[in-house]
């Protein structure tokens, strides 16, 4: 697990996507990306486990996400002194053990800590992941994050498919053995990856009010925030939105929201690839996602027809994954003997508007409107993100 030094500068002429790398940091994300869907997949089976309510349980995913928050800039810095490699077997292992110590307890005040340790785990992961992708991908970097944002998300839709299916031979611990075997087959997949680049103790540090004042990150976050951010805060409220508004089904409504996290697999590679072709015109291409994903809240929002409203979420999940590649690339080339602080920075302002998001579009459920007002300050705010994307951004 030798870890090598960072080079001085990156080849430009490389123009081949380093295959080891890349798996290594697509494995650690399906791993994280399981944690994060799979217990909600079975809500009520764990309702009735842990003997309490549908809203309590909520909870379980809340603390997941302030634990990814508090480990942002942390988990940053030990990516820059450790390297990307170990530091995703560290988030594996936590993982690991979270989960395994989850399949033993009845109590659901020790669910919700187990669960803040796996969420240690999802944070610092999904920091490693998106950097380890990067290490030697040069002018290729907006594909790699592309694609590791895909595969990752794609670990999410496996979990809510997979998971139920176990619940006959597990049951109710059914989310907590399949995180348990995705962990244990990921990590020799990623102890036999490359080593990562590290940067040292003291390399290229700069302070955390440096990195949060940055032009730069502060407009990647704003990006990261409106995209990856409200396709989460959208998908933990479009079912009730459109059992409201379009008289549908929990599970027809259930069907047409999953296509926000089903389109971003497709969405998050594709934006890496269009950056990629075209990196003068990135901002083009992210100001037309981000126009296209306010068209898709505002269509959700009328709930006008079934087909319409499975359109509208398959264009939301399409727009909130182009940008991916290009922020976490553009970080990277911001802050280059830094970037897991750097990238950690960036991501935080994503992983703030989904804690602090969510309820409050739950909460406009309780106004008139039934959750429309709160869907229509996410289309106005989506829309208003077009002005801080960086048209001169260099991403190669």
């Amino acid at each position: 697990m030798a870890a090598r030094r960072a080079p001085t500068a990156e080849p430009r002429e490389r123009t081949r996507l380093p295959l080891g790398p890349l798996v290594g940091g697509c494995t650690v994300g399906i791993v994280i990306s399981w944690n994060v869907a799979n217990t909600g997949s079975v809500v009520s089976l764990l309702a009735r486990h842990y003997g309490t309510g549908l809203a309590a349980m909520g909870l379980m995913t809340t603390v997941l996400f302030f634990a990814e928050l508090a480990v942002m800039l942390p988990g940053g810095r030990a990516i820059d002194r450790f390297g990307a490699k170990r530091s995703g077997l560290v988030a594996i292992g936590l993982s690991l053990v979270g989960n395994l110590l989850l399949l033993t307890t009845s109590s659901f005040a020790l669910a919700l800590v187990l669960r803040t340790v796996v969420g240690l785990g999802v944070g610092l992961g999904f920091l490693a992941g998106a950097i380890y992708v990067q290490q030697g991908a040069g002018r290729n970097a907006p594909l790699a994050g592309g694609i590791y944002g895909g595969v990752s998300l794609s670990g999410g839709g496996l979990a809510l498919a997979i998971v139920p299916q176990l619940v006959g031979a597990y049951g109710w611990r059914a989310p907590y053995v399949s995180a348990v075997a995705v962990a244990v087959v990921a990590l020799p997949i990623v102890l036999a990856s490359p080593s990562s680049t590290i940067h040292g103790p003291h390399a290229g540090r700069p302070r955390f009010r440096s990195l949060m004042a940055n032009r730069t990150i502060m407009r990647l976050g704003a990006m990261s925030a409106v995209s990856f951010g409200f396709s989460i805060v959208l998908g933990n409220w479009v079912v009730t939105l459109l059992e409201r508004h379009g008289s549908l089904s929990a599970g027809s409504a259930g069907a047409i929201g999953s296509l926000i996290l089903i389109a971003g697999i497709v969405g998050r590679p594709s934006g890496g690839v269009l950056v990629h072709l075209r990196p003068d015109a990135a901002w083009r291409t992210i100001a037309a996602a981000f126009l296209a994903g306010t068209l898709g809240v505002v269509v959700l929002m009328l709930a006008v027809s079934p087909v319409l409203d499975a359109i509208a979420a398959a264009l939301i999940g399409l727009a909130a994954g182009i940008p991916f590649g290009a922020t976490i690339a553009g970080t990277v080339k911001s802050y280059p003997q830094a970037s897991g602080a750097a990238v950690g920075a960036m991501n935080a302002w994503a992983v703030l508007v989904i804690v602090v998001g969510a309820p409050l579009v739950g909460l406009s459920f309780s106004l008139p409107g039934a959750g429309r007002i709160g869907f229509a300050a996410v289309a106005a705010l989506w829309l208003a993100a077009i002005a801080v994307i960086p048209r001169g951004l260099k991403l190669s």
